[in-house]
Parts: C-alpha cells; structure tokens; sequence
C-alpha cells in the first residue's frame, strides 16, 4: 500500500525545491534519475523487435556552484543509504574495462525473490559522477561503450588474462554534471568516438540551468522537520514498493493516442544541428523511458496513463527546447565558442552597452572578432542595436536562434 497520495517524484521535488538552491528541473531529473536505476530492466516497454527500459543517461549542465551535486546526492541517497542498496553503484574512478569486469562478477545489491527482499547477483549499475570530464576521461572508449550499453542488454568484451567475457542482462544508468564548456568542446578533443554525431548525446538528457534557483543563506535537511521526516519515511516505504514492480508496461487509450500524436510530429528539418537531429531521433525513446518511471512512482499496475505519458512529453521537450543552448558553442568555425560567450552575456543582460561589452570580455574576444560576431547576430535577428544612454548599445529581441 502507497503511502504518498500522488506522485513520489513530485512529493520529492516539491519538497527539495522548498529547501534547496538547485534548479527546479535539476531535482526533478535526479529523482527520475534514482527512480530509472532502481527500476533496472525489471520492467520495459514492448517496441516489437525490442524493449525499452527505464534506464536514463541524465547529465545535469551548469556553471560551478549552481547546484549540481546538490541536487543529484539527495535523491539518490534514497538507494544508496537503504539497507541493502537498492542499486550498484560505481564511481568516475572506474575505466570502462573495470565496469565490465565488476558487472561480469556478478554485483550483489538486492532484489526482491519470491516475496522477499534479498541479495542478489545482478548485471546493472549506476555511473555516478559529479564530474562528467573525470569519468569520460577514464577511458579512451568510455563514450563508445556508453552509447552500446544504454540500450544494449549483452556486451562481449575482451580481458587482459581471461579471454572474452559477456555480460548478460546488463542494464546502465548514469548521472552526472558537467560544466558547459566541457561538453561543448566534445567535439574538439581529437577522437572521433567523442564527436556529437557519435550518437552519445543523442542518448543522454542534458539539464541546462545558469543560476540557482534561489539563495538559502541557512540551508535545513530533508528531514529538519516533523513534516519532512514524515515525508522522507514515506518515500522510503514507498520506493521499497517501486523496485519490486516487474513486468511489460501496457497503455492506457488515451495515453496511447497522444504518444501517437507526438511521435508523427518529430520531423527531422533540414536546418536542424546535428545535436537536435540526433535527439530528435531517440527523443520518443527518451519520453517512453520518463513516462515508465513517471508510472511507477505513482502506481503499482504498470499501466502508462495520461498523466505519465503527457508529462513525460513536456519534461523532454523542455530538455529539448534548450539544447542549442546547451551546445551552443559547438562549431567548426573558430569563432564559434567566442560567439556562445557574447551571446550568453547579452541574454544574461537584456540590454547593454558596447562599451560594457567590450569591457568585460576583452580577455576573451579582440575587437575585431567582435564586430564579426555582432554583425553575425543582427543578421540572425538575435539582436538589435539601440542606445543605451548615450552610447551604441544591442538588445537581445530573440533567445530561439540556433
């Protein structure tokens, strides 16, 4: 019997925003996140020729200090700290070959066993890293090996002493955070098993946030209250119940014909940069994994309602809408990572003056590379001159360009 009354990801959410300066939607995504992992692939969604399963690759993407790790260590401490952990956990230190060989070894984390909880062998695991640089950086093919197993249920790899080894029923997750310029210069680090088109980043969700979501000069815990205790008691009875759910998830009407809806209406334009071509098509791939865990957190009998599907959709697509945000800086031209400074400033501003533009980013930009960028964004109507007092001044009119 649940004892939260609507949506565990929503009642945790809502009660971390209260206490926390991370960004709303950086709470939201971590819960889903633990939810994803600790579901593993005991539950899917039948595609015909294959399943679908709830496990995510969420990155969590701001500048130092906006909240990342404050948002991801709370709500996956509600798997990590339950006695026995409710999922496997490995740390940025590991290369891709030691993952393999701790998965292929069997890690024990519990399960449910004919009505009981218990310890068990099992092939799944969560990536845990604060620093996406350090973990991706354990390995010349950590990102190769991240884009097969986010859908890939058997990797047959090769060791040092043993020959090959397979690991079979394996079911990755990851969460981490990244600071922005590290994940728009993937592309420039030489290796081509980084490049965007690769297919990683189509397989990831990235959670843009610049700023905190509020000051907290004296932050309280979850549990600082009788109210919060209460709530983080029932989140735990609760999630026990969440990782025993096992089974194929079925549609409810409604849910199926607005999934309809909005798969005919990813169009891949002619225009689009490879990032959104390449998310657009696994996007419905990422809302059906949200929706899945959207479910569980509210009800036991692996149905995809209206209110799964429908918000799952919304979620995604605000990951969407900011993901040439996000690789803004991303390019061959040269000028390309100093054009996502300027502009970032200037969103940043709303207004400002040349004088203050030039002033605060001279270490940056030459004067010369400026003029090139500003008259590059007039004529991509991101803005327009005005005055700004006495001086030439820009106003941003528009924050959709890509």
């Amino acid at each position: 019997m649940r004892k939260i009354a609507t949506n565990w990801i929503l009642e945790y959410s809502e009660r971390m925003n209260l206490i926390s300066e991370a960004p709303a939607a950086y709470n939201v995504w971590s819960a889903i996140s633990m939810i994803g992992a600790c579901l593993k692939n005991h539950v899917w969604v039948d595609r015909g020729t294959y399943k679908i399963f709830p496990n995510q690759y969420i990155v969590l993407i701001g500048p130092p200090g906006v909240g990342k790790g404050s948002a991801m260590h709370p709500a996956h401490e509600f798997s990590k700290k339950h006695t026995p952990a409710l999922a496997n956990y490995m740390n940025d230190r590991l290369t891709a070959p030691k993952i393999l060989d701790k998965l292929a070894n069997g890690p024990v984390v519990a399960q449910l066993v004919n009505g009981a909880m218990t310890m068990k062998a099992d092939s799944s695991a969560v990536l845990y890293s604060t620093e996406l640089a350090a973990f991706l950086g354990g390995s010349d093919w950590m990102i190769p090996f991240l884009c097969a197993a986010w859908d890939q249920g058997e990797y047959d790899y090769e060791t040092k002493n043993s020959g090959n080894s397979i690991v079979k029923n394996m079911c990755i997750s990851l969460m981490a955070g990244c600071v922005p310029d590290f994940i728009r210069n993937l592309n420039k680090t030489g290796k081509p098993e980084t490049a965007i088109s690769g297919g990683f980043t189509a397989r990831a969700i990235f959670v843009f946030a610049s700023d905190k979501s509020k000051s907290i000069v004296w932050p309280q815990g979850f549990a600082s209250t009788p109210e919060g205790k209460q709530l983080h008691a029932d989140l735990v009875h609760d999630l026990e119940q969440i990782v025993t759910l096992k089974g194929e998830y079925k549609w409810e009407p409604r849910a199926k014909f607005m999934f309809e809806n909005f798969y005919r209406k990813v169009i891949i334009e002619d225009d689009d940069t490879d990032v959104i071509r390449n998310f657009k098509a696994r996007q419905n791939i990422h809302v059906l994994k949200v929706a899945m865990c959207l479910s569980a957190a509210s009800r036991d009998d692996l149905i995809l309602d209206e209110y799964s599907v429908s918000t799952a959709i919304k979620l995604v697509q605000s990951v969407f809408d900011t993901l040439n945000i996000t690789f803004r800086g991303v390019g061959e031209s040269s000028l390309a990572e100093a054009m996502n400074r300027i502009m970032t400033y200037m969103e940043r501003k709303g207004v400002c003056s040349r004088q203050s533009l030039v002033r605060d980013n001279y270490r940056h930009v030459t004067t010369d590379d400026l003029d090139r960028i500003i008259i590059t964004l007039k004529q991509m109507g991101f803005i327009m001159e005005v005055k700004v007092g006495t001086q030439l001044g820009y106003q941003v009119i528009s924050r959709s360009v890509k």
